[in-house]
């Protein structure tokens, strides 16, 4: 009996030592396994999805997104471009408060003797022409330029040639440099003025000191604060106050 317990005890002595050593072996091949992908470590293992791929993927949905947003302007600031409305074509109001004093004057120093015989009609024949010109000549802003043209104001015609630098009675309100009423002031008062002045550059420059520019653009005159340009004179035709706001209104620079 002694004999067969023991031959037992040495069968299992085996088995349990032969078991030990499988699971050593086990172990020591599931710790060495980093080259089997199943048993391999995180870092170690090949990416199912490739690095190009993913970032193709990425970069499509990352603008995907944004074009989405884009579409709803979230986080940006539509601009928006500010329209300046274009200013209509005006023609000034005719007034013929001039023709009627210089009129009225000549006719009373018609009556005086010795005085009509020479400033009487002098007079008298500018208030004539101050009513003639009156009715033809028409004083036009439109959108970039002042022009002077004659007819009724709806059916304007070209005034020609100015007759002392010659080219068109047109200028751009740009070209502006200053603008007046003489006598000073009187604009704004009920009889109004009798001159209307403005220079100009766009007259070429070889031309400025025809007429009145000769003083007007004197070294003088510029060392007073006058700036070089083409001086224009005419009489006050129209309806002064409206020709100042237009002035004024299409940016025509003037000395103060």
């Amino acid at each position: 009996v002694k004999s067969g317990r023991r031959h037992k005890n040495s069968i299992f002595r085996r088995k349990r030592t032969m078991m030990g050593r499988i699971h050593v072996a086990v172990l020591v091949s599931l710790l060495s396994a980093t080259s089997v992908t199943g048993f391999a470590t995180l870092s170690s293992r090949k990416p199912l999805v490739s690095q190009a791929y993913i970032k193709t993927s990425s970069s499509s949905s990352q603008l995907g997104v944004s074009n989405f947003l884009d579409n709803f302007n979230f986080g940006k600031k539509e601009e928006v471009k500010e329209v300046i409305p274009e200013l209509p074509d005006v023609v000034i109001d005719a007034d013929y408060k001039l023709a009627a004093a210089f009129l009225s004057a000549g006719v009373l120093m018609d009556t005086i003797p010795y005085v009509q015989l020479l400033p009487g009609p002098i007079v008298t024949a500018l208030g004539v022409l101050f009513l003639i010109q009156t009715t033809r000549i028409r004083f036009v802003f439109d959108k970039d330029s002042f022009e002077l043209k004659t007819g009724s104001p709806t059916t304007l015609k070209d005034a020609g040639e100015n007759i002392i630098v010659g080219g068109a009675n047109k200028w751009k309100y740009d070209s502006f440099v200053n603008y007046d009423f003489f006598p000073k002031g009187w604009v704004d008062q009920p009889q109004g003025p009798i001159l209307v002045y403005f220079k100009e550059t766009q007259t070429p420059d070889d031309q400025w000191n025809a007429g009145p520019g000769a003083s007007a653009n004197s070294e003088e005159a510029i060392a007073n604060g006058a700036l070089p340009g083409q001086v224009h004179f005419f009489p006050a035709l129209c309806n002064t106050q409206q020709l100042k706001a237009e002035f004024e209104r299409r940016g025509c620079a003037k000395l103060e």
